[in-house]
């Protein structure tokens, strides 16, 4: 499984070095698509098998260095004429209870990109992910975090 194989040396590395910079560009590390096995296993574990429900089988995740960075993404995003936000998953509220996720936290937008260029190609209906995230909670995850989580996902059979 792709998610349980990442390693513990990530770099975390700013955008805006990023776009100047291609040995940064280079470092960022693009979301991949939920493998097919961990699709039809969370089909089966917590949607009845019905597919509608399975929304981040595309996702990407932006990690931010403070709260205040993560808000003015998601104000970003939610004034984009060209994405509508279809749902959002607060993990970060203080009254979620993190006990269910393992102690991971993070804001889970679901989001449908509305281009041009996506609705010529039938795609603008197309639901994926975009995981909002603060630097710390992204260094636990990638480290024995994301696998104590799998195992936690699978004792809990989700």
């Amino acid at each position: 499984d792709r998610e349980e194989a990442e390693t513990d040396a990530h770099q975390f590395v700013l955008w805006e070095e990023a776009v100047r910079d291609p040995v940064k560009q280079a470092a960022v590390k693009w979301g991949q698509i939920k493998s097919p096995d961990r699709a039809v296993e969370k089909l089966l574990r917590s949607y009845h098998q019905d597919v509608s429900r399975l929304l981040d089988v595309c996702r990407q995740q932006i990690v931010f260095r403070s709260a205040a960075d993560m808000m003015t993404c998601l104000l970003a995003i939610a004034e984009d004429h060209e994405v509508v936000v279809v749902r959002v998953k607060n993990r970060m509220h203080p009254d979620y209870n993190s006990a269910a996720t393992a102690g991971y936290r993070d804001l889970a937008l679901n989001v449908r990109v509305v281009t041009e260029e996506a609705m010529l190609l039938g795609l603008a209906g197309h639901v994926c992910e975009v995981q909002l995230q603060l630097q710390e909670f992204a260094e636990l995850r990638n480290s024995e975090g994301h696998k104590r989580y799998v195992r936690y996902r699978n004792f809990r059979a989700e």
